[in-house]
């Protein structure tokens, strides 16, 4: 059991890291820009594997068909996708509007419009390649031999484990870090288990948080102290609202409903 369940997953994954690693490694000395990149060549190594590892692992034949990408248009227009990213665009709205009516940041004077660009990759790709990492391959592994519940606990666990711990920060700024990763990795479970196999819905709300924060980091700036055990701790030089007690209660009640939808399907 040990060796079917648990060390092909371990050796894919060393494997995709090991193999996406190695055009920076051989030759980031004469294209300097490749430097910190192996991210891409990973990722890509693991699009072109998926198909292969969900064939020959889960009996999925159609892994892109079941996730909704060889539906794509159809998928972006669907009212549950859209939900979702108005519903993370609301979030970091009303977030952003408490803490100017506070007076703890105001707008810049002006805005690096190039950094826009930066903004939708990195939603993009946060948000396709975490799902896909987290809420896909992961979560797929984990069902073999879990049931759904536990599948959901121990893939949302991974999931904010995964992120590194800020050494430069206090212990309880980290604890509350933490708890807000796990909450939102359960809640984007949830949001897969409900809308499964269609993971777009996932991508929306994940995607469009990391954006519209990124978006809010480049038109505001912090002016003076705040409470941050409420907002969120300071990161790159602006606020990461998941690690406060507002950004916590918010994302506690995403999941209380998320889990009626989960018990109750038809309601």
């Amino acid at each position: 059991m040990l060796v079917r369940y648990f060390i092909p997953p371990i050796f894919f994954i060393g494997i995709i890291y090991l193999l996406g690693s190695l055009p920076v490694t051989f030759f980031s000395f004469i294209f300097p820009f490749l430097q910190g990149k192996e991210y891409i060549f990973i990722f890509v190594l693991f699009i072109i594997s998926l198909k292969f590892w969900s064939k020959k692992r889960w009996n999925q034949e159609k892994i892109w068909l079941d996730l909704g990408f060889t539906e794509f248009r159809d998928n972006i227009k669907n009212p549950i996708f859209k939900r979702e990213l108005y519903k993370s665009f609301l979030i970091i709205l009303f977030w952003s509007l408490i803490l100017i009516l506070r007076g703890y940041i105001t707008f810049k004077n002006s805005s690096d419009y190039v950094f826009l660009l930066d903004i939708l990759f990195t939603a993009v790709f946060v948000g396709v390649a975490e799902e896909l990492l987290f809420r896909v391959w992961l979560f797929e592994e984990l069902k073999l031999f879990f049931n759904k519940s536990n599948t959901i606990l121990i893939e949302s666990l991974i999931f904010s484990l995964a992120h590194p711990y800020n050494s430069d920060e206090s212990l309880i700024v980290n604890f509350l870090m933490k708890i807000g990763l796990l909450l939102l990795g359960t809640y984007l479970s949830l949001l897969r288990v409900n809308n499964y196999p269609n993971i777009f819905p996932s991508i929306a709300f994940h995607g469009g948080i990391v954006g519209f924060i990124f978006l809010a980091k480049s038109v505001f700036v912090i002016e003076r102290n705040y409470p941050y055990l409420i907002y969120g701790n300071q990161y790159e030089n602006f606020i990461n609202p998941i690690s406060g007690f507002l950004g916590l209660f918010t994302l506690l009640i995403l999941n209380i409903y998320q889990i009626k939808v989960l018990n109750n399907p038809k309601n």
